[in-house]
């Protein structure tokens, strides 16, 4: 597997577009910041600032590691190969992701609320990408909708994550919906997980059925 050098460059720029968003937050921001909010944006829980730093800056560094270089060790690395920048694509997905509501975080920690219509607009926007680069995962180890069952069978691995991928856009979709109509939170986060477990359900089931047919591969 080779990486490519177009994007990873845009991963490095966004990591360093958060740093210089962090230096220019950091003396805005006193000790204490807020770094929990409930289902309205409103704070309940804080941090020291340095603390809240760490945690929100390293979550993307380890993000971009984690899903740059396991990926190398997969007893299924073959078969990641031939999609490995479809994977890299994803990954970028997740780093944007977490870059945005890292800035959200440093506005909610001086301004004291949450954006919670940002919050969800961001969310959305990325299980929408999510849905779209599932069916295009290959079988591995670590990303995607990993069960006993998708991991035993690439027929079960390829058929969970073409419905799945669909499920997500949908879900994606609804979570955009609910966010313009200012619908609580709550609602469209269990229309993601109910696709989830439904995914989950249907790898299977369908694994069941291709096990009696006697071709579960």
């Amino acid at each position: 597997m080779k990486l490519s050098w177009k994007i990873e460059l845009f991963a490095l720029i966004v990591l360093a577009a958060m740093a210089g968003i962090a230096i220019y937050y950091y003396p805005l921001l006193p000790e204490m910041v807020a770094s929990h909010f409930d289902i309205h944006g409103k704070p309940n829980g804080w941090m020291k600032k340095d603390i809240f730093y760490l945690m929100m800056g390293g979550t993307n560094v380890f993000i971009y590691l984690l899903l740059t270089f396991l990926l190398f060790i997969d007893p299924l690395k073959k078969k990641i190969e031939v999609r490995f920048n479809n994977i890299l694509f994803l990954r970028n997905a997740f780093i944007i992701f977490f870059a945005v509501i890292f800035f959200l975080s440093l506005e909610a920690a001086r301004e004291g609320v949450l954006n919670i219509d940002l919050f969800g607009i961001a969310l959305g926007l990325l299980f929408i990408v999510i849905g779209n680069y599932m069916p295009k995962i290959p079988q591995n180890w670590f990303i995607g909708i990993r069960t006993p069952w998708t991991i035993s069978s690439e027929i079960v691995w390829k058929k969970t994550h073409i419905l799945g991928g669909w499920l997500f856009v949908l879900s994606g979709v609804f979570y955009l919906v609910c966010a313009a109509l200012k619908i609580n939170s709550l609602v469209p986060l269990s229309a993601i997980l109910i696709s989830a477990a439904f995914s989950i359900l249907y790898s299977l089931f369908l694994y069941k059925k291709i096990e009696k047919s006697g071709n579960a591969q």
